[in-house]
């Protein structure tokens, strides 16, 4: 049965495992299978999950020092943080700030976010562990996006690795990966990947118990 709303779909998303996932998009052609983020975005532990329609934010180095307080723009973008949602943020040509943090991060959940997907660099990861708010990044640094980036934009499409991430996708990590999947097909791949995660206890129940691996293939067609 299709889901019926964002919330059904964050929450039976939320169940499965992006391995699932991964391959019925794969199956279902070409130009589904290249939608895992970059293998160097990590969770912050291997507990960490995310699942849920996705919030974007664009950003970009500081070109220049307009007398500007870049953090009024980092609060307009929480401010606008849709209930529910996963935050996924491509820092840009920024490369050493850590763009996000302990008071973003307790902001986000207060406004409803689930979780945040960084491209970039986090700090207070302590804190953020404290509060049990699930982040993936790429790296860890000590120093503030103050002085060294912008938020240019939220809530519009990006790219991140080479994946179109856009307002409307829903994206689902855990400790193996990243998937951004796509609206228009979020529903048949939760379906699909439902069916697959079923066969596939019947297939490692029945391995446990001695059964063959190519006889429970032919059966069941995972592996």
């Amino acid at each position: 049965m299709k889901p019926k709303n964002n919330g059904e779909r964050s929450q039976r998303l939320g169940e499965l495992y992006t391995g699932a996932v991964a391959d019925i998009m794969d199956q279902m052609g070409p130009q589904y299978r290249d939608q895992c983020l970059p293998f160097d975005i990590r969770p912050l532990t291997p507990e960490m999950k995310v699942a849920g329609p996705v919030y974007t934010v664009r950003g970009r180095a500081r070109q220049y020092d307009d007398g500007k307080d870049p953090r009024y723009r980092q609060m307009d973008m929480l401010d606008a943080i849709v209930p529910g949602s996963v935050i996924v943020i491509d820092p840009g040509d920024e490369t050493v700030a850590a763009h996000w943090g302990e008071l973003m991060s307790n902001t986000a959940r207060g406004k409803g976010a689930t979780g945040a997907v960084i491209a970039g660099g986090v700090r207070d990861t302590p804190q953020i562990l404290d509060i049990d708010f699930p982040v993936f990044r790429r790296y860890h640094s000590p120093l503030t996006a103050v002085y060294r980036y912008d938020v240019t934009d939220f809530d519009v499409p990006i790219r991140i690795g080479g994946v179109a991430v856009t307002p409307g996708d829903f994206v689902l990590g855990d400790i193996d990966g990243i998937l951004i999947v796509p609206a228009a097909i979020i529903d048949e791949v939760i379906e699909e990947a439902e069916t697959t995660r079923d066969r596939e206890d019947i297939v490692r129940q029945s391995l446990q118990s001695g059964g063959d691996i190519r006889e429970l293939f032919e059966k069941y067609r995972v592996f």
